[in-house]
Formats: structure tokens, sequence, C-alpha cells
């Protein structure tokens, strides 16, 4: 009898055992390798989203506004590079700020911003909201220009009488009241620049001479003391919210 190979069938069972073994790995070996790459994606996700909910003051939170800041918010181009000391960064930044806005007269306000509220009006013997800040003076004192800008009108007015408007850009304009000019429109202007005399405030004689100053910034009236951001001293009489001492 003849001898019968039985290792035929053996070995293509052996070959096709073998190519499901290998293909086995394989597969076995790109799925361990996704579920790493799972792991490793998903832990990063969770390591992002717990450093943002640990320090969200970073991401959130503002700075403390610098004491003194004016409320306008104008961009000064005229800060320099500040050094790396915060001493030196707060030096820097307060003296760009102080060249920026100045008082227009004196530092003594005898009337102040109402802030919409009706307050007596002595002369018109009446209530009235008063939108500027009364900032006393004498007659043909100087008066100067509180920042940088434009002469945008002069007229004369039956209430406020000689009135100057300053165009600063950024929509803020300064209007002087009873402030005789030689200026033309047009005519530019610097911070501490005169731009007139005091005169006299047709709805205000009862008052001491002085300078009526309102300032808006996009056509809205704000608190000018704000806006300029220096320290005034208020009459006896007169409160920081408008009002008179009785």
């Amino acid at each position: 009898m003849g001898h019968i190979n039985f290792d035929k069938g053996n070995k293509k069972k052996s070959a096709f055992n073998g190519f499901y073994l290998a293909l086995a790995i394989c597969l076995v070996a790109v799925g361990g390798v996704a579920v790493t790459t799972f792991i490793s994606a998903m832990r990063g996700v969770e390591t992002d989203k717990k450093g943002k909910s640990e320090n969200p003051a970073v991401a959130t939170t503002n700075p403390t506004k610098p004491v003194g800041q004016v409320v306008t918010n104008i961009p000064d181009d005229r800060t320099s590079t500040p050094k790396s000391t915060a001493t030196s960064v707060s030096t820097s930044t307060t003296a760009a700020r102080a060249d920026l806005f100045i008082l227009p007269l004196t530092n003594q306000v005898i009337r102040a911003y109402s802030n919409s509220k009706p307050v007596f009006s002595p002369t018109m013997n009446d209530w009235r909201v008063h939108n500027g800040v009364d900032f006393a003076g004498s007659t043909n004192q100087t008066v100067k220009a509180l920042a940088d800008g434009t002469i945008a009108s002069i007229s004369k007015d039956t209430i406020w009488g000689d009135v100057v408007l300053i165009d600063h850009g950024y929509g803020i304009q300064s209007r002087y009241c009873g402030v005789n000019t030689s200026l033309k429109k047009g005519a530019k202007v610097k911070v501490g620049d005169e731009i007139g005399k005091i005169t006299v405030i047709p709805c205000e004689t009862s008052d001491p001479p002085h300078l009526h100053l309102e300032i808006m910034v996009n056509n809205e009236y704000v608190n000018p003391i704000e806006a300029i951001g220096r320290e005034v001293k208020y009459s006896a009489q007169t409160t920081s919210s408008g009002t008179t001492k009785k």
C-alpha cells in the first residue's frame, strides 16, 4: 500500500491558522494603539478642563483698575514701555495719565455735577439739572485746555454766555461756558494751552465768577471730575453729589 501523506492537510490547516493568528495579533495591536491614543486624548482634555476650573480668575477676572484711572479710557500712545519692576510700571502709567488731562482752572468746585438730578438754581430760582462742574475763578482769569484737541465751535449763548467747544477725539468733547476766546474754529490746542478768559454766565450770575465745564462722551454727559481724574476741593456749601448744604 502506498503511504498516505497526512501532512498536506495539516500544512494547509497550519498555514490557515497562522494567517488568522497573525491577523488577530494585528487587530489587537491596532486596537491597543487606538485605545492608548483615545485615553491620552481624554487625559489631555481632562487636564485642560481641570486647569481652567481650578484657576478661572486667569481667564475671566480683569486686573484691578489703577487708582485715579479716568472714566473715558482714552488710549494713551505716549505711555513709554514699562520696565520689569512693578514700581516702574506704576510710575510710568501715572505720569502719562497725569499729562493727558489737567484741571482747566482752579481745583475749587463751587457747584458739582448733579448726575441727571435737578438741583436748585439761585439765579434762575428753579430746579434744574446741572450737567457740568463750576470751578471757582476770577474775571479775566486764564482758562486752559484740559486735553489735546481741536476747537469745534465758538458761540455766544443767551443762557451760558461765551461758549468754547473742544473736540478731543475718541467721541470726547469738552464745553467751556463763560469763556471769551480769540481762537478760531479748527485751531489745534495742546493740553494746558490757554483757550480764553473768564467772563459772565447769564444763568449763574448769582454765583461768584467761575468756569462752567461740561464733558460729553459719545454725546452723553459724564462727570467732569471723574473724567479728568484729578483731586478737587468742594466749597463749604457744595457736596460732591451736586446738592447745596443747608
